[in-house]
């Protein structure tokens, strides 16, 4: 009987990663609207599946509900790019000063919050070359598992 629910829930996580991708590579635009009912028939899956990614999406900043219109795609104000541009440059700094403190972990955290605000800045501006974040992802990985001296 537990197995469902975790199915279900799989599936809502499975379908939100793939509208989440679609929209930071601006396959679906900012501002453009998303039918939960033909997501449905695309993916193969009923719509509730479909509305609980979406809902996930919205939480997450990147749909936004429009009463009587379902949901859009989000668009970000001038104001709400440069405030993401600036927590992106604070998450950044953040996470090489706990990066040099804290060598083999304890940055999880702000790594999530920095993609989170990277993923906000790619919304407005469209996909972006690799991050600094990316850039030093192997460097990271390499200080949790590589042997104190």
């Amino acid at each position: 009987m537990t197995a469902k629910p975790m199915q279900s829930h799989s599936l809502c996580i499975a379908i939100a990663d793939k509208l989440r991708e679609r929209i930071l590579s601006h396959r679906l635009p900012p501002g453009s609207d998303t039918n939960d009912g033909a997501l449905a028939r695309e993916f193969g899956v009923s719509r509730t599946p479909v509305r609980e990614a979406m809902k996930l999406l919205c939480h997450e900043g990147l749909l936004t509900a429009q009463p009587r219109r379902g949901m859009t795609v989000t668009r970000l104000t001038t104001a709400q790019v440069a405030e993401a541009q600036q927590l992106c440059s604070l998450l950044a700094h953040h996470l090489a000063q706990l990066q040099c403190q804290q060598p083999r972990g304890g940055t999880e955290l702000t790594e999530r919050l920095y993609a989170i605000a990277q993923a906000r800045l790619q919304l407005a501006l469209g996909p972006a070359p690799r991050t600094p974040l990316t850039f030093s992802a192997p460097l990271i990985e390499h200080q949790r598992t590589a042997p104190a001296l």
